[in-house]
């Protein structure tokens, strides 16, 4: 069975959005021959599916296409996001903390408990690490909290001090959880390509390009609002090959 999954931004406010959004791409595809699965496919183990010899299109993470994807699927396009500060396609990390905190500079988070979503995470994982090691600093103690949003809920209960979440997840938060009320930003990352659309190893790029623009233009502005795309945009493979490593 072919897979197509898009979890990166998919939560239940967003469901439907991406729903309709990958419907669309699945029509463009039909009209060009491509036999596309007609609907996506949930499942919290996203490294397990990229990596699948089923895998036909999804959204990945920067630092996972680094280091595990690259030479196996196909690079297809990055979604613009429109995130401030950025070029299009490209994104950052906002530092989160208690609102208490909200004067407070990221220098004053060395050795505190950041807490981290995923391990292959360029936004939470990769970003935070780098950022502080130029700044000579580093975090004591990590906690693996499994999402964005349940990181940021650690550091809104107290139980982490800072964490690093992807712009347009933590636009997400704000809109739709109620504890992000106790939340500020006190700094951003430096911005890296964002999160590539991919499809499986010799798909026909300009095809699945064609047909993902086709559909941003077509989705409903509901749909085109809550995923809070824009546009889509070509960043060369050297770009994402470039992504630093935390140990590097």
């Amino acid at each position: 069975m072919r897979i197509s999954a898009l979890e990166m931004y998919n939560r239940v406010e967003t469901n439907k959005a991406n729903q309709e959004f990958y419907s669309k791409i699945s029509q463009q595809l039909t009209v060009q021959k491509v036999n596309a699965p007609k609907t996506l496919m949930y499942t919290q183990d996203q490294l397990k599916y990229w990596k699948s010899k089923d895998l036909f299109f999804s959204q990945t993470c920067g630092l996972p296409y680094k280091m595990f994807l690259h030479n196996k699927v196909t690079l297809i396009g990055t979604p613009d996001y429109g995130i401030k500060g950025c070029e299009p396609g490209y994104y950052n990390s906002v530092f989160v903390v208690r609102e208490e905190n909200r004067n407070k500079s990221i220098v004053d988070f060395n050795n505190s408990i950041l807490a981290v979503n995923d391990y292959f995470s360029q936004s939470g994982w990769a970003a935070p690490q780098n950022y502080m090691k130029n700044l000579q600093l580093k975090f004591n103690e990590v906690i693996l909290s499994g999402s964005h949003r349940n990181s940021a809920k650690l550091v809104s209960q107290g139980k982490a001090n800072i964490t690093a979440i992807d712009a347009i997840s933590f636009k997400m938060i704000q809109k739709y959880d109620d504890f992000s009320a106790n939340l500020s930003i006190i700094g951003v990352t430096n911005p890296t390509p964002g999160l590539p659309f991919i499809a499986y190893q010799g798909a026909d790029r300009e095809i699945f390009y064609k047909a993902i623009e086709n559909a941003i233009d077509s989705i409903s502005s509901t749909s085109k609002t809550a995923l809070q795309i824009r546009g889509l945009v070509s960043i060369p493979k050297s770009e994402y090959l470039k992504l630093q490593l935390p140990s590097s």
